[in-house]
């Protein structure tokens, strides 16, 4: 295992540190975050699901709304929640790939915008 990039930083005798990893990022359409999968809204469940696989995430409404283009050329504009985790190794993010075009699956989302690390990719859920 890679030693902590925090390692030379760290002075036991005033704080500790602990390396979170890498943090990836995302964002999801505000509307789609409030519908609901058997009564429950999605942003409820994934909120549920990254404390249970991610222990902690950060989230904020975009100041913003976010643009693109979609498959048919069409510029589209929405207001977004933007999500950080963060985990060591690569071994989660098929996790939460999987689970974020679970979320665009069922929210007929489109794609899902992701970052992990310095890389960026869309998720387009399965067809």
């Amino acid at each position: 295992m890679e030693q902590s990039k925090w390692k030379e930083f760290e002075n036991p005798a005033h704080y500790r540190l602990v390396d979170m990893g890498r943090p990836a990022f995302f964002l999801i359409p505000v509307k789609k975050l409030k519908m609901k999968l058997d009564g429950e809204a999605w942003e409820k469940r994934l909120h549920k699901f990254l404390v249970l696989h991610f222990s902690a995430y950060t989230s904020a409404l975009v100041p913003s709304y976010g643009i693109w283009t979609d498959t048919g050329r069409k510029i589209v504009l929405d207001e977004c929640r933007q999500y950080t985790v963060s985990f060591l190794g690569k071994e989660r993010i098929p996790l939460l790939l999987g689970e974020l075009a679970s979320i665009a699956t069922f929210t007929g989302e489109e794609c899902i915008y992701f970052e992990a690390g310095q890389y960026a990719c869309l998720i387009y859920p399965p067809h």
